[in-house]
């Protein structure tokens, strides 16, 4: 006899996905996380003159839009082989990093962080409850999006960059606010790192099942190109790409049940090809947030030293230490940019297909287009949620045989079963574009 069992609408994520758990003879035979909004990015976006595109494509989502905006554009420029000025490079990486801010400051104060506090209402009763750290946590979230907004002129689906160059170029007085508030970020998130990251991470609390293969992806860019690199659990590096093999590197495969895209590594095949993307797949790279001096004398950061003993509660972790390091590396940059080089014009007769590549808040991001004539042609997106999607079904399914009781999934099973996906922030939006 066979049961199935609906959670409808999981709660704190991005957008909208039911959790579907079907039981037999006291096994859960299997467990989905249905995402189920199309939004056809893909296909309405062809034909479009490619100068309107990065704009159109960040209204994929609310919180990622700096990053769709900055990775469409790399996309073009590949394609057209733009040669475009660091300067360039360097302010489109802030503002990406503003959001890697406000969306990491997001997901762990206002997510995730009411369920190991037991604030049922999230946010409203955790500020009541923790008023000095509620205070902090909202500084962070409008730090990140101001420094978004002071560079892309708008916190969200930003408007002043353009192909090869910035349509409406910073002023001094931006980048000396940006500097300002990236001080205050990484002063404040120091503080929280040691106290609130101390006291409320329970590393043991939703481990990664033995029996799963687990390749942790992550980009390390190098220049204005980078290197794709698979990590196996144990932290050993089992596969390394450059941007220019992706599409033969990476392969995908879709589902009747949802419509989120599942790519996989193609020479492992499925599913031992799964994929992880995020922050704590970024803290494999050697010259990701986890190599930081300061960011090892954290204590924090000596639950990551031992890869064996890595969890789902890891990403948080991550998360905090990456505000701090996204604040400093702000003001590495800051120190390198020219506002004198700030763009070169495009040549629309150029044909060629080109890849945008970076690191979302939530992982990688990948662009891929064919342009003609000034056109884009075809285009193909994976973005995090898309390479996380594999790994949320299987930790839902193994978190539910393990709180099985019967027909049903216990109290603290159906908890833990949200807190996964909270914890794997998923961002639906993008997931089904």
């Amino acid at each position: 006899m066979s049961r199935k069992l609906l959670f409808k609408k999981a709660t704190r994520i991005e957008g909208n996905a039911n959790i579907d758990i079907e039981i037999s003879n006291e096994r859960i035979r299997t467990a989905r996380f249905l995402i189920q909004e199309f939004r056809g990015f893909e296909r309405f976006l062809r034909g479009r003159r490619v100068e309107h595109v990065p704009h159109l494509i960040s209204r994929i989502c609310g919180l990622c839009s700096c990053s769709h905006q900055v990775a469409s554009l790399r996309a073009i420029e590949n394609a057209m082989s733009l040669d475009v000025p660091f300067s360039v490079e360097y302010l489109r990486e802030i503002i990406v990093l503003g959001e890697w801010i406000s969306s990491h400051s997001l997901s762990y104060f206002f997510l995730s962080l009411p369920d190991v506090i037991g604030a049922a209402g999230g946010i409203f009763e955790f500020a009541a409850e923790h008023p000095e750290v509620s205070k902090d946590a909202f500084f962070l979230r409008e730090g990140g999006l101001k420094i978004s907004e002071l560079l892309g002129k708008r916190a969200i689906h930003p408007v002043s960059m353009g192909i090869g160059h910035f349509l409406q170029p910073p002023t001094a007085a931006d980048l000396d606010e940006v500097r300002s508030i990236a001080r205050g970020v990484q002063t404040r998130a120091a503080q929280l790192i040691t106290t609130v990251g101390q006291t409320y991470i329970n590393p043991s609390a939703i481990v990664f099942p033995k029996d799963i293969q687990l390749n942790y992806l992550a980009f390390e860019p190098n220049g204005k190109t980078g290197t794709f690199k698979a990590f196996s659990r144990e932290g050993q590096l089992r596969e390394a790409f450059d941007v220019e093999s992706f599409e033969d590197s990476v392969a995908e495969i879709m589902t009747e049940w949802t419509l989120s895209k599942t790519p996989y590594l193609s020479h492992l095949g499925f599913p031992e090809g799964i994929m992880m993307v995020g922050p704590l797949s970024r803290s494999f790279l050697d010259k990701g947030f986890l190599a930081d001096p300061i960011i090892q004398a954290f204590p924090l950061s000596s639950q990551l030293k031992d890869r064996k003993l890595l969890s789902l509660e890891s990403l948080d972790i991550c998360r905090l230490l990456e505000i701090f390091w996204a604040a400093k590396r702000i003001l590495s940059l800051l120190d390198q940019v020219d506002l004198k080089d700030t763009g070169v014009k495009p040549d629309f007769s150029i044909n060629g297909q080109g890849f945008g590549v970076l690191e979302a808040p939530r992982g990688v991001l990948v662009h891929s287009y064919l342009i003609r004539k000034g056109m884009l042609e075809k285009l193909r997106l994976l973005v995090a949620t898309q390479f996380n999607n594999a790994y949320i079904n299987l930790l839902i399914k193994d978190l539910s045989q393990r709180y099985l009781k019967g027909d049903t999934i216990s109290q603290e099973g159906e908890h833990l079963i949200g807190r996964c996906v909270r914890l794997l922030d998923p961002c639906l939006s993008c997931a089904t574009h």
